[in-house]
């Protein structure tokens, strides 16, 4: 693929497409022989334009091309009327024909007059962050694409359980381990191969909120705690899942064959109506903006947290 003026802009707030997409640019672009010798990677927290332009201009190892890749290039200082600012527009406007630049970071800023005529002579790729409602069908994608198929139940159980892509397709690519033989993905290979050293599961708080057992919910949290939970990521999983409840129950999308976990959805949004699962997530929020400003254990947070969620309850 031809880049314009061999300088690539990769930016955006989702890590995972922004590193696959380079990992794509850098394979087009190098022989699998030259890419140790001729890929550069450089860390905008400490380079600035002059040793960036420099390594774009060095000639690269062989009769073939070299890639040089900043990352956080959003903290590269540039000095507006600096003689290495107007040597890197220099060189932009000359042409550098053989090697290629890749500028990422997660928001390019583009109200500083020299990044504008970067973006000018680049191509541009953006990966905005992808929402929480596209996990079900990112995850049937990669799925598709590395051969495999996924239950709807499994697929509902993974999109809730994970809050960005890196994660979760780490997660998925365990499951394609653990099934070679077999192409399918079900709900219990989910809970054996992604949950598997675990008593209890963040699925197993949820079922004892739904029956109002609060020594159940209490004594299942405190075993998330000890092993290895936080209370953030408890409480990240338990806003999602009011989310998502009031979505499919009062956003005018409920499905007219719910699968298992969107059954378990609307028995919470019966359980705690729309007014409820409003509360629920006000004292959510509020339990997680406390507890990052004390010192308390998470342990009181969480006990009051369940006790009052418990009591919101129908």
């Amino acid at each position: 693929m031809d880049y314009k003026d061999n300088l690539i802009i990769v930016e955006g707030e989702e890590y995972y497409l922004r590193k696959k997409k380079i990992e794509n640019i850098v394979s087009s672009i190098l022989p699998q022989s030259f890419s140790d010798f001729n890929y550069v990677k450089l860390d905008g927290k400490r380079a600035d334009l002059r040793e960036i332009l420099s390594n774009w201009e060095e000639l690269p190892f062989g009769n073939t091309a070299k890639v040089v890749h900043v990352e956080d290039y959003h903290r590269v200082k540039i000095k507006q009327k600096d003689k290495a600012t107007a040597l890197f527009l220099k060189a932009l406007e000359r042409g550098l024909k053989r090697n290629f630049l890749i500028l990422e970071c997660e928001s390019f800023d583009r109200r500083v007059s020299f990044n504008k005529e970067i973006e000018r002579h680049a191509t541009v790729y953006s990966f905005r962050k992808v929402k929480e409602w596209e996990f079900p069908r990112k995850i049937k994608e990669y799925a598709f694409e590395k051969g495999f198929s996924i239950k709807d139940d499994a697929v509902e159980v993974l999109a809730a359980s994970f809050s960005d892509l890196m994660t979760l397709y780490s997660e998925l690519d365990k499951l394609f381990s653990y099934k070679k033989d077999n192409k399918v993905i079900e709900l219990n290979d989910v809970k054996s191969v992604v949950f598997p050293s675990k008593e209890y599961s963040l699925f197993d708080l949820q079922d004892a909120i739904l029956k109002r057992d609060l020594k159940s919910a209490l004594n299942i949290g405190k075993n998330l705690l000890d092993n290895g939970y936080s209370l953030a990521s408890i409480c990240g999983f338990l806003e999602s899942t009011f989310k998502k409840a009031f979505d499919i129950a009062f956003g005018g999308s409920t499905p007219s064959s719910p699968s298992f976990y969107q059954k378990k959805l609307l028995s919470f949004a019966d359980l705690y109506k729309s007014r409820g699962i409003e509360r629920a997530l006000i004292l959510i929020y509020k339990i997680m903006s406390l507890s990052r400003k004390t010192n308390l254990p998470e342990s009181l947070f969480l006990s009051y947290m369940l006790t009052l969620l418990i009591k919101l309850a129908r």
